[in-house]
Parts: C-alpha cells; structure tokens; sequence
C-alpha cells in the first residue's frame, strides 16, 4: 500500500509524530508498505519545507514560513492536503484530531477520497486537554466539536489506550471500526540508543553525569505548574532526604521552577536538565536506578498512552508510577513495576523509599518489565498486525461521505 501519515506538528518539540506516528510507519516500510510522513512544522519554522529519509520513511515537511501565524492557518492547512494528495495515497492516517492534522482529516472525509483513518492519542476537548490548556475559548470549543465530529464520522478509528477506545465507541455508537493500538516506545533508531546506553554500564553512565556514589531517582517530562509537580515534589524529597538519593528532572514549563525551589528549600540533592537529545537522554535514564512518573486520576492522565514507561520499562528500570488509565496495562503491578494509587503521597513515598533501600527489588522489577515491554509492548509485534488489519477493515468497506450538518449543536453533549 501507499500510505500518508499527517502530522499537525513539527517533528520536535511534540512528540506526536517522533514517538508514535513514526516508529509505526517505519515497521509499515519493514513489511513492504511506501510511507510518506507528513508534518506541519508551524511549531518548529526552521523545519519548513525540508524532506528527508529515515529508515525508510519519507519525511515531508510542508513550507509554513518564517512565522506562521493564526491568520496563515487556512493556507497552511490547504498546503498539508495538496502535499498529501499529490502522493496520491491508498489510505491516509491522520494523527490527532486536532490543528492542521484535524483540518486534513475533515476536508479528506468531506470529499470522500482518499480513505482516511483516524488516530486518537490524547482527550484533546471538553472534559480532556481542553480543561488546563490556556487557548482561547474559541479555539477550545472548535477544537471540541473537530474532535467529537471526526471521532464520529471517520471510517475506522485507532486509540492509544483503553479509555480513548471506550470514549470512540460511545461517541460512534458502534462497535464497528475502533482498533486500540497502545504506543510502544521507541524507534529501531533509538532502540539502538537504548542498547548503546545500557552497554556501557549503570557505573559508567552514572560517571560520565557525576552521579556516582548515591542511587538516583529519575523524572521526565513537560511539567505544568500545580500539584501534579508538588506530589512528586514532596514525595521525592522525603524519600531522596532519607535514603540519600540524588534526584534527576529532565524537562521543561511551569512546574520545574517549582520543583527546583522545594528541593532547594528543603536541601534535596538534585540535578535539573533541559529537554535533551534523546541519545543523551537515554544515557541519563542508564544512570539512574528508579523511573517515577505519577499522574492524577483525571480524565486526561486516564486517556494518556505514555511512551515513556514503555522506554523505562524496556531500559530495564524499576518504574513507579500511579494505578491510571493505560498504566494499569502497561505494568503488572509487583511484578514488572510498581503501582500506587493515585493521589497517596504516603503510599506513593514509602514504595519509592522501599524500591531505594533494595537494589535486588529494582533489578527483578526491571528484568521482568524489559521482558514485559519486549513481550506485549514492540511496535513490530502485535500493534503492527492491529494497524494492518485496521487497513483492511477500511479498505474493503463502502463508506458514505460525510455532512457538516452531522456536528452536535451541543459540543458537551456524547
């Protein structure tokens, strides 16, 4: 087949199109199938109108300019459909449902042509990303009534956890045409990162960073303001206090300030870096002995697939996370990490302290949670058949063509 992702971002700085869309297409081209990977780089300029190849996978930035701004959306949007339909695909599979990516998927299902499959990553409305995301309210409400009418109308759905495939049931009101595909780490490229890092030895990573001597505890991510990043503020103290650990953040917003102000408050070893090329990256998580990643029990954390644990997890890392959505699937609790319930700092402080005190639990738990992540979680083994079996459903299908006046007058409403 001929297939064109799109992508509504620059390949950097969302991980949409670097830690889902891509390492899918790149099995695709293993199995004989032309991928053609579509971006919008708006968010990214400098990335305007550069192609490339990567394993295999034809990447194609379209030209957004120096400084696309709202009034250019209309444009850029007609320029990612054009580029698409020029490579005159079997099928298109659109990744979020949202932004330039949401805008193709909808001209494509308007025109019935070329077959379009849609994916969902994130609760990205009302009730999701929209509820902390500082858009105006217009913009929130278009991108509510995009998600619910292309959820609903495209012909065949692929969801990244469990609740985004209940949510796509409920709002097609069928059980027809919904395939759950969980991400699944990293690509062949960054597998061998993964590998590289971990030849050369936790000692040796450890003192490459000028980490050695004192276990370490390890987070990761875009972090908002609030108390999702005191939980984790508070809970890594007390434990990194009394188990002399030192504490290492990799990422960037709000939050980190934060965090980095409690731990200096409170004299906590810590190490604070930016976003990272993800070979150095993965040579950081080498150094460190326990992977925490808690989240809130709310909608939006529920409909999260993180590619994160699944890289812990196939590092070979003790993960500590919270009994939420997709992570109860991800690790069996005990067995290949360790889950606490949501929002029990006690519970949540005294596991990460238990997991510093025995370095024989974080070695079982992370052997088992590489074989776990090997086992259920590659992108070759059953998410590719998901994908390709997705494929078909569509293709042997007829499947009318859409109207505008199929969208809810009520965007709250499923």
């Amino acid at each position: 087949m001929r297939l064109a992702f799109i992508s509504g971002f620059a390949w950097e700085p969302k991980g949409t199109a670097r830690a889902r869309a891509f390492p899918l297409a790149a099995e695709l081209v293993k199995r004989g199938h032309a991928v053609t990977l579509f971006l919008t780089p708006y968010d990214n300029p400098d990335d305007s109108g550069v192609e490339r190849e990567l394993e295999g996978v034809r990447v194609v930035n379209v030209k957004v300019g120096k400084r696309p701004g709202l009034r250019h959306a209309p444009l850029l949007a007609a320029k990612l459909c054009q580029a698409v339909q020029a490579c005159s695909p079997d099928v298109v599979h659109v990744f979020k449902p949202k932004g330039y990516a949401g805008a193709a998927c909808s001209w494509f299902l308007m025109r019935g042509s070329p077959r379009v499959v849609l994916d969902c990553d994130d609760w990205e409305g009302w009730g999701g990303w929209n509820e902390v995301s500082t858009y105006p309210w217009f913009i929130k409400e278009y991108i509510d009534r995009q998600e619910r009418w292309l959820i609903r109308r495209a012909p065949v759905v692929t969801a990244a956890s469990r609740t985004l495939v209940q949510r796509s049931l409920a709002l097609r009101q069928s059980q027809d045409g919904v395939f759950y595909i969980p991400n699944c780490g990293a690509s062949r490229q960054n597998l061998r990162h993964q590998e590289t890092a971990l030849a050369l030895g936790s000692d040796t990573a450890k003192q490459a960073f000028g980490l050695a001597g004192q276990p370490v505890i390890f987070y990761s991510g875009q972090v908002a303001a609030g108390e999702e990043a005191m939980f984790f503020a508070r809970t890594a103290a007390r434990a990194a206090l009394r188990c002399r650990a030192i504490v290492v953040t990799v990422g960037e917003g709000p939050g980190i300030a934060q965090i980095r102000e409690y731990f200096s408050r409170e004299g906590v070893a810590a190490r604070f870096f930016p976003r990272l090329p993800y070979r150095e990256y993965v040579g950081l998580l080498a150094a460190s002995d326990i992977a925490v990643f808690p989240y809130p029990d709310d909608p939006v954390h529920q409909a999260k697939c993180s590619a994160r644990i699944v890289d812990y997890m196939n590092m070979g890392k003790a993960v500590l996370t919270t009994a939420v959505g997709q992570n109860q699937e991800y690790i069996v609790p005990g067995e290949s990490g360790i889950l606490a319930p949501a929002g029990d700092e006690n519970q949540f402080g005294w596991e990460l302290e238990r997991l510093l005190q025995s370095p024989q639990l974080r070695t079982q738990l992370g052997r088992a949670a590489r074989r776990r992540s090997g086992e259920k979680f590659s992108w070759s083994g059953e998410p590719i058949e998901t994908c390709l079996a997705a494929y078909r459903h569509l293709l042997k299908a007829e499947f009318p063509v859409p109207r505008l006046r199929s969208i809810s007058a009520n965007p709250r409403s499923e």
